[in-house]
């Protein structure tokens, strides 16, 4: 099977290549560390509040990504997946940047990927009690949808889809979670599955994304040191 992350056979929706469109810049966020992600449990479109060290985290990206935020042609426009750890994130924020937390627009098409019966569970929990459902996971990483949840196929189809509809007059920022937070950088830059897979972006990254390019933006360790950030958060790691 192809690489390329647009090529899946298992998918007949798949997006098209990268190269065919021209996408406006995203100045893209995720939400900061929830207890679930400190415990390394599944969250998908269950929710958990962020800790003292996520709200943390949120003021150092806030500081660090603000000088990209007023370079941004254009007015933005904001955008926050409705679960309540992304609206946390986007309430920190827009208070750290003096916008009104009401310009953020919900986005139910920038949820996090459904998990369905393994929300909640660690990866651990979800290979001993549901070793069946794990190993076909693994065997078909993209294609696979976990009972009452969402494949990755249709995850990248419903971000492309999204992405599609967005203003290409304007810049946007985005506050979403891992799973979209991928989708959104491979589709920007054409990165191909096995480089989507090595993802590991701590809750502590952002990006800034033009069409096939990405700008890392990470707060120094002195920053985070001045905002009492005491890690940088968990991956997803599936």
């Amino acid at each position: 099977m192809a690489d390329d992350v647009f090529a899946a056979a298992s998918c007949a929706s798949a997006p098209p290549s990268v190269a065919e469109s021209t996408f406006p810049p995203i100045l893209l966020i995720r939400h900061g560390e929830t207890q679930w992600n400190r415990q390394g449990r599944l969250q998908g479109r269950m929710d958990a509040p962020l800790t003292l060290n996520g709200m943390r985290q949120c003021l150092a990206v806030a500081t660090a990504v603000e000088t990209h935020l007023e370079t941004l042609p254009g007015a933005a426009r904001f955008w926050v997946s409705p679960l309540g750890r992304a609206r946390q994130t986007a309430s920190i924020l827009a208070d750290c940047w003096n916008i009104d937390f009401e310009r953020f627009v919900e986005a139910p098409q920038i949820v996090e990927r459904a998990y369905g019966a393994w929300e909640g569970s660690t990866l651990s929990e979800v290979k001993a009690e549901r070793a069946q459902e794990f190993d076909a996971h693994q065997s078909d990483a993209w294609g696979y949808r976990v009972p009452g949840g969402e494949s990755k196929d249709e995850l990248f189809a419903r971000i492309k889809a999204w992405l599609d509809g967005l203003d290409r007059e304007h810049a946007h920022v985005v506050v979403t979670h891992s799973g979209c937070f991928r989708a959104l950088r491979a589709l920007y830059t054409g990165a191909s599955r096995s480089v989507i897979e090595a993802y590991r972006e701590p809750q502590t990254t952002a990006f800034l994304l033009n069409t096939e390019e990405e700008t890392e933006i990470a707060p120094s360790a002195a920053l985070l040191a001045t905002c009492g950030v005491a890690g940088s958060g968990r991956t997803v790691e599936i």
